[in-house]
């Protein structure tokens, strides 16, 4: 969703746009940190979509297709040597999952007692936040695309880092194995920060 970063700021906090680095799509990535999820569906929020420029008209009258979720947090995870000034890093790892009724409870249970720590030792890696989704909406050619129950969103510091033998251990476990086959949807995007807004 592209808006006026001016008149949005009285419905959010921060926003921070991505841009791929990789050869899949869509090509854009934008976050808007929301007091809470009801933001995202109000008549305020509607009230300044319906005050967009008409550059802003413009530009999303030529986007194929948008895909709009409102995520709540269910997890955050920083490195001890991330420092305030480190954040926000420049790529990103997203990664989308959808889990089955019951293997949910696995999933975020191998979150919380393995995964995230394995990560955290791949050089470059800052932080890692984890999202459950409540309300989506899509448009266009993502109309018929459905988003993943969870997201997460890994930083770091370098896009070296698929590379590195930390992540690849962190990425092939046992238990990262039967989690991943119990998966009825599952998606990864390797992204460039581009910019961020604050408040």
């Amino acid at each position: 969703m592209i808006v006026s970063t001016t008149n949005i700021f009285d419905l959010q906090e921060s926003a921070i746009r991505y841009k791929a680095v990789d050869s899949q799509t869509p090509t854009w990535l934008s976050m808007y940190q929301i007091e809470t999820p009801g933001v995202a569906s109000s008549e305020a929020y509607d009230a300044v979509r319906a005050k967009a420029s008409d550059k802003e008209k413009t530009i999303l009258a030529a986007i194929s297709g948008l895909s709009r979720g409102t995520y709540v947090d269910v997890g955050s995870f920083t490195h001890p040597d991330a420092t305030a000034d480190s954040l926000p890093c420049k790529y990103v790892l997203a990664v989308g999952l959808e889990p089955t009724p019951q293997e949910e409870d696995d999933l975020n249970k191998w979150y919380e007692e393995e995964h995230m720590d394995l990560l955290a030792k791949t050089p470059g890696w800052r932080q890692g936040r984890r999202y459950k989704l409540v309300e989506q909406r899509q448009t266009g050619t993502l109309a018929d695309k459905p988003m993943s129950k969870y997201l997460a969103i890994h930083e770091f510091e370098e896009n070296n880092f698929l590379q590195s033998p930390e992540f690849k251990h962190a990425t092939s476990t046992e238990w990262r194995e039967r989690v991943m086959s119990n998966m009825v949807r599952r998606e990864a995007r390797v992204l460039e920060l581009y910019k961020g807004f604050t408040a």
